[in-house]
């Protein structure tokens, strides 16, 4: 090839990298764990919407969660994966306090959201009944799955909570 080919050749895998780097491309991909918070604080908003507007929150929340469901547990066993690559256990350790920090903080940071939000459910009959119709049938989903586990929607955060201070002992 000649000089000219290698030039411009340079120049667009240049200009290739570039645009991947700057435009958040896999270059520039969150850390599993970062992806997961932001899709907890995602969940946060729409709790702290869905207070005002109970049945539109409610709706809002299956939409999310039928759309995002498998990117967070994705995040979450790509969280596991990237930590437990780490070969030396001490930054393994380190590196799995920092996942559940950031994990942790929009659960922590938006609970009275949730509470609220499931408040404003309870006390609206039709958003209550679409929690409970949903609820029932996702109950079913798991048990079917994975045997008899009963979740509530005020309860979520503080289940995954507990499910992540379990994984972290």
């Amino acid at each position: 090839m000649k000089a000219k080919g290698w030039f411009v050749s340079a120049l667009i895998a240049g200009g290739a990298l570039f645009s991947v780097k700057t435009m958040g491309g896999c270059l520039n991909k969150a850390a599993p764990d970062q992806e997961l918070a932001g899709r907890l604080d995602d969940l946060c908003e729409i709790a702290r919407d869905g207070a005002a507007k109970p049945e539109a929150g409610v709706r809002a929340l299956g939409r999310y969660m039928v759309k995002h469901t498998g990117d967070l547990l994705g995040s979450f066993g790509d969280t596991i994966a990237l930590i437990e690559r780490v070969p030396d256990d001490e930054a393994h350790d380190e590196r799995a306090r920092l996942a559940r920090e950031r994990i942790q903080k929009p659960l922590v940071a938006c609970e009275a959201d949730w509470q609220r939000f499931g408040e404003a459910i309870e006390a609206d009959p039709k958003a209550s009944a679409l929690v409970d119709k949903a609820m029932i049938r996702l109950n079913r989903t798991i048990e079917i799955l994975v045997g008899n586990q009963r979740l509530t929607l005020r309860g979520l955060p503080q289940e995954l909570e507990r499910l992540l201070d379990a994984a972290a002992r």
